[in-house]
C-alpha cells in the first residue's frame, strides 16, 4: 500500500487550515474531537501545492454550528478559498480508513487527514442529477492528479482491491433511490481505466443479512394491523 506523504502546512490550504484551528484553540479551549480534512485539499496539501478547489472541506463530530461560525469569519467570506465545516454524512470512505490515516496534533488539536485512496473513494459517493454521463469534472481531475503524481496509483488493479471492501456500498438503496456510488465507480473505469468493470465478477456484491425480528418489530412485520 502506498503511503500517503505528510502534509505541508505552507500550502493555500494548510494556511487556511492553520487559521481555523488558531480559532479553534482560542474559542473551545476543550474542544477534544477530531478535524478531518476531506474532498480536495488532501491533495493539495500531500501532493500538488497548485491543485485546489472552492474550498477545504473539514469533517466534524461535535460542536458543528459553533466551528461553522469560527471557519466564517469576515476575512472568510471575502476569499474565494475557505474552510466548509461539514458533518459525516458527507464523508464515506472505506470501512477501515482510520487504520491507513495520517494523524497529527496540531495547535492542541487532533487533526485527520485520510489516505489518498480514501480520498478518492469518498468522491465515488458523489450524488448524481439526472441525465449525468460520466464524473463530475472536479472529481475526475483529482483522480487523474493523484495517478499522474504516482506514477499511476492506484491501478486499475488496486481500485478493485479496495472496491472489494466496500461492496455493500453497491447495494440497490433501501429507499429505492439511485445508487451514485455504483455509477460513478462504472463511470471511473470507463474514464480512467479505459475499461468496463464487471461488478458481479469483480466485486461480488452480496445481499444484506435479513433483519431479526426483534429488530423489525410487530408494526413493520404486520403493515396492516390495526
Amino acid at each position: 500500500m502506498f503511503e500517503t506523504p505528510k502534509p505541508r502546512w505552507d500550502t493555500l490550504a494548510g494556511r487556511v487550515l492553520d487559521g481555523f484551528f488558531e480559532r479553534v484553540a482560542d474559542q473551545l479551549p476543550d474542544y477534544r474531537a477530531p478535524l478531518t480534512i476531506f474532498g480536495s485539499a488532501p491533495i493539495q496539501l500531500c501532493l500538488d501545492a497548485e491543485f485546489a478547489s472552492a474550498d477545504v472541506d473539514v469533517m466534524v463530530f461535535a460542536e458543528v454550528e459553533t466551528l461553522r461560525k469560527l471557519a466564517h469569519t469576515p476575512s472568510s467570506r471575502r476569499d474565494r478559498y475557505h474552510v466548509q465545516v461539514c458533518p459525516p454524512s458527507l464523508f464515506i470512505p472505506a470501512p477501515h480508513y482510520l487504520q491507513r490515516a495520517h494523524v497529527e496534533t496540531r495547535h492542541g488539536l487532533q487533526i485527520v487527514i485520510p489516505h489518498l485512496m480514501d480520498i478518492l473513494l469518498a468522491k465515488l459517493h458523489r450524488s448524481r442529477v439526472e441525465g449525468q454521463s460520466g464524473l463530475v469534472a472536479k472529481d475526475l481531475r483529482a483522480f487523474r492528479k493523484v495517478r499522474q503524481m504516482l506514477d499511476g496509483y492506484p491501478s486499475s488493479e488496486q481500485m478493485v482491491s479496495e472496491l472489494q471492501n466496500c461492496e455493500a456500498y453497491f447495494r440497490a438503496p433501501l429507499d429505492g433511490t439511485l445508487n451514485s456510488f455504483k455509477l460513478n465507480v462504472l463511470d471511473l473505469f470507463e474514464q480512467v481505466y479505459g475499461r468496463c468493470l464487471d461488478i458481479p465478477a469483480e466485486i461480488a456484491v452480496t445481499k444484506p443479512p435479513p433483519m431479526e425480528i426483534a429488530e423489525l418489530g410487530l408494526d413493520q412485520l404486520n403493515p396492516i394491523r390495526p
